[in-house]
């Protein structure tokens, strides 16, 4: 009977041991659920990705890129070989040598102060036509024909021109305007008509 009752309570505490234990481990495993659910990781920002500079880009110089400078005025001189006659040959003469040792300069345009006086022509003479012609170092005159509208006059011829510049030379070439001594080529008109006249064969 003893022995029974002994068995009987040995059993009673070893449940009451294993309730004790299992309630532990339920107790442990709470609170490290707990302890996860508390533990969250902060978001990360949604903002717009960066994005690289959109503004104009810096021009580029005539240094990287080669580029053309206008010369209003065209330092050249010069005049007709007969001023006599209404059909005239003007020679127009490059005047500053040392502007074309780098450069060259190409004729744009050929201006005349009084249209009505004179009519412009193409080349004459041995030189070749200013029109488009290209001032060089070996190359420094070309020739205009002009044809008088009256007696008496006077006019004035101006050369308009543009340089261009090498690429990596252009800052040789960007100030040669300011460098520029303009000239100009005065045209006349013959004192009086022609009185040349034609003879006719006789037979």
């Amino acid at each position: 009977m003893n022995l029974f009752r002994t068995t009987l309570a040995a059993a009673a505490v070893l449940v009451f041991a294993a309730a004790g234990c299992s309630d532990s481990a339920d107790s442990g495993s709470d609170s490290g659920s707990g302890a996860q659910d508390a533990t969250t990781e902060a978001p990360l920002p949604t903002g717009a990705p960066s994005t690289e500079a959109s503004g104009p880009e810096s021009p580029r110089t005539a240094d990287d890129t080669g580029g053309a400078i206008t010369i209003p005025q065209l330092p050249v001189g010069g005049g007709a070989e007969d001023t006599s006659v209404e059909e005239q040959c003007v020679n127009v003469s490059w005047l500053q040598p040392d502007l074309l040792r780098d450069n060259d300069v190409r004729v744009t345009d050929v201006d005349l102060d009084r249209p009505g006086a004179f009519t412009l022509g193409g080349r004459c003479g041995e030189s070749p036509g200013c029109a488009s012609f290209r001032f060089t170092s070996g190359a420094d005159t070309c020739s205009v024909a002009v044809t008088a509208r009256g007696n008496g006059g006077h006019a004035t011829l101006t050369f308009k021109g543009q340089v261009v510049c090498a690429a990596g030379k252009d800052a040789s070439c960007r100030d040669l305007p300011t460098r520029v001594n303009p000239g100009t080529v005065p045209l006349t008109q013959p004192d009086s008509p022609s009185t040349e006249t034609t003879a006719t064969p006789t037979g």
